[in-house]
């Protein structure tokens, strides 16, 4: 019992703050008014960013079910081709990237990349054949690359440990909410735009898409505020900017380090590195990636019942409401108490519940909805395991930047891998080798964060030891000045 107690304990210590929902108990109005700013600028911008890089991401299911199948002759594994090519961009553009805000400001960087995707979103209307498609959407994916990790390590460098996972979780909403509205938009769109000026309907979607992604953009050159060592944002005092850096001192940070190569040395050397890339890319692997899509498609084959081409597109939108439920009160809840495994091993049974009850697949028509759900609960863990990465790598900035961006790489590819080979749109909508697959490794990850959790203990337990050996060599020091000064004092008197 004691070996469990220690692996479900919270990460705090015995030092855990009483329960709070966004700031902890006894925060100074000062403080809370620094947040404020720091959180509105920040989350507004990231969430408006990572929103539109899953709107032009979702965009593409939607379009393809929408019209774009039949228009441009994808009657075989075009639309896996497709998507496995956005995914390889997203592989190669997230490590150059989030090497490049070691260089350049995340200010410039970031809405940059999203200005670039913009116009390649809203050129993709014109495309008359899938061969087309494919370039596009590796330079689309290429340029987003850039959104998730870039902003991942924003969050990291003004967050304290306490105050990141609520912040991620509403990052990663913005996901959720983005998939969202790309079925609704494209109803919409279905509804009011099909056919005028002689455009398709999933056409107009990716023109309306892209115009979206501009104004962010837009709105990021102005108001993004790059780091606390390097912010020039308009809305902070001199007081604002020291108080920022002075919180990262408080919480164990290092000071910032410059690009250097021999950072790759250091980093492969690291245990974070290879535990958290495991651990993500696990992540990778569960019918969450794929549950729209999937259930899309389960929706436009289904014989028993009949869907209209609305319900098609807007059902599948109950998995993201559903995530965004869970990822607020999943890390709303680790925040304040510190209890990771056990918010993880509770996330971990419902994807379990879900996949196999798919794999069963003859259900009541219910459960089958509520299967499409449980089994698309990935969302909560994404914000927990990128603010433990954060957090573990919290003494060294490159290490944080490089081991968030080849988490993220590799299990993009992971995921491309699975999408192509896993689950092809020829298999729907049984998927009689993706759901089994997704089930295995569940059963790995449940296994994989207990090797995480053990890797930070034993961190947790070298700082104690390391700050145990301090004390003590500042004791012996001491005792040592004492004998000192008692021998300069017994010399001084035996002279007088």
């Amino acid at each position: 019992m004691g070996l469990i107690n220690t692996i479900f304990a919270s990460s705090y210590g015995p030092d855990k703050p009483p329960f709070f929902i966004w700031y902890p108990r006894g925060t100074p109005a000062s403080e809370k008014k620094l947040l404020f700013k720091i959180d509105f600028f920040i989350l507004t911008f990231g969430c408006l960013a990572y929103f539109t890089k899953w709107l032009d991401q979702a965009n593409l299911s939607n379009a393809y079910v929408s019209g774009m199948k039949e228009d441009l002759k994808m009657y075989g594994t075009e639309y896996n081709l497709a998507v496995t090519c956005f995914q390889v961009g997203t592989i190669l553009g997230g490590i150059p990237s989030n090497l490049l805000l070691t260089w350049v400001k995340p200010k410039y960087l970031l809405p940059g990349c999203e200005l670039m995707w913009a116009v390649l979103t809203v050129f993709t209307y014109k495309i008359t054949s899938y061969n087309q498609l494919y370039p596009i959407r590796f330079f689309v994916g290429f340029l987003e690359g850039s959104s998730f990790v870039g902003i991942q390590y924003v969050l990291g460098s003004w967050y304290k440990k306490n105050e990141l996972g609520k912040r991620t979780a509403i990052f990663s909403c913005a996901a959720y909410v983005g998939t969202m509205i790309s079925g609704y938009l494209q109803s919409a769109v279905l509804s009011g735009l099909n056919g005028k000026h002689g455009i398709a309907a999933w056409r107009w979607v990716f023109i309306v898409d892209g115009c979206i992604t501009v104004l962010v953009a837009i709105y990021g050159f102005i108001f993004f505020p790059d780091t606390p060592e390097t912010t020039t944002a308009f809305y902070f005092s001199e007081e604002d900017k020291a108080r920022a850096k002075e919180r990262l001192v408080e919480d164990g940070r290092e000071p910032r380090g410059e690009f250097s190569w021999d950072m790759f040395g250091r980093v492969l050397k690291t245990w974070q590195l290879y535990v958290l890339t495991i651990l993500w890319m696990f992540w990778n692997t569960t019918v969450g990636k794929v549950a729209n899509t999937v259930m899309q498609l389960w929706l436009k084959s289904d014989k028993q019942h009949t869907w209209s081409l609305y319900q098609v597109n807007n059902i599948p939108t109950a998995i993201n409401g559903w995530n965004i439920v869970m990822i607020i009160a999943a890390n709303v809840y680790v925040d304040a108490t510190g209890r990771r495994m056990v918010v993880v091993m509770l996330n971990l049974a419902l994807l379990l519940f879900g996949t196999i009850c798919l794999i069963t697949w003859n259900i009541p028509l219910g459960l089958k909805i509520v299967s499409y759900m449980f089994a698309g609960t990935d969302g909560p863990l994404s914000p927990i395991f990128m603010a433990w990465a954060n957090i573990l790598c919290s003494n060294d900035r490159q290490l944080r930047a490089l081991t968030i961006a080849i988490m993220n790489s590799c299990g993009a590819a992971l995921t491309t891998i699975i999408q192509q080979f896993l689950y092809p749109v020829t298999d729907a909508p049984k998927y009689k080798k993706g759901f089994p697959a997704s089930l295995g490794f569940i059963l790995g990850m449940c296994g994989w964060v207990f090797v995480v959790r053990y890797f930070e203990l034993r961190a947790l337990k070298g700082k104690v030891e390391d700050g145990e050996e301090v004390i003590a060599e500042s004791e012996s020091t001491e005792d040592v000045d004492s004998e000192k000064r008692v021998n300069v004092d017994v010399s001084v008197a035996g002279k007088s």
